[in-house]
Parts: structure tokens; C-alpha cells; sequence
């Protein structure tokens, strides 16, 4: 049964994370959506600095620093998982590491993208 919970609930768990930073972004447009169009439902005039502060909601330079620093954190996690959980084969570390080094490279990725876009 441990055989095939352990790395069920470690791609479960992959799955959650990706779902809910997807629905917080989700959550995150749609109030400021929802706050700008009640501005405008009740007469009130839109100022420049709200257009401007609801501009940085979707900045690809802060998204592609938080992305980079998230997925290396996930990548590192893993690597973590890999050395706290008891495995009988010496192999069992390696394909854990394995498996953390694509949101590591990612992750660096992002990152790259940012440092490049940020100049």
C-alpha cells in the first residue's frame, strides 16, 4: 500500500499546488476586475494611479521573479523529500532528484527571464 501512496500523494500534491496558484491569480484578476467595474457602475471617475496599480497586477517582470523563486522552492522541496524519506534502494534518491531538477531548471529559467527583462 506505502508503494503506491508515497508517489501518488507526491504528484497529488504537484497537482494541488499548480491548481491553487492558479485559482489565486484567478481570484486575484477577478476582484480587481469586479472593484473597477463597480468604480464605474456607481458613477465614480477612474483614477490613473487605480488603471495604473491594476497594470502591475499582470507584470511579466514580477511574475516571472515570484515563478522562478517558487519553482526552485518546489524543486528544493523535493530534493528534500527525497533525503528525509527512508528508501531501501540507493537509487531511490537519484530519480528524486531527477524528478525536482525540471521545476529547479525552471525555475532558472524564469529567472533568467527576469534578470534579461529587469535591465
Amino acid at each position: 500500500m506505502e508503494e503506491i501512496f508515497v508517489p501518488i500523494s507526491i504528484f497529488a500534491a504537484g497537482v494541488a499546488i499548480v491548481w491553487l496558484f492558479s485559482h489565486y491569480n484567478y481570484k486575484k484578476r477577478l476582484t480587481a476586475h469586479e472593484t473597477l467595474r463597480l468604480t464605474l457602475e456607481k458613477g465614480q471617475e477612474v483614477s490613473p494611479e487605480l488603471i495604473e496599480r491594476m497594470s502591475f497586477l499582470n507584470d511579466p517582470v514580477k511574475s516571472d521573479l515570484r515563478r522562478g523563486v517558487l519553482l526552485i522552492a518546489f524543486g528544493v522541496a523535493f530534493i528534500i523529500l527525497g533525503a528525509i524519506m527512508p528508501h531501501d534502494e540507493p537509487e531511490a534518491m537519484r530519480g528524486i532528484i531527477g524528478v525536482s531538477s525540471f521545476p529547479v531548471v525552471l525555475g532558472l529559467a524564469y529567472l533568467g527571464l527576469w534578470k534579461f527583462s529587469h535591465d
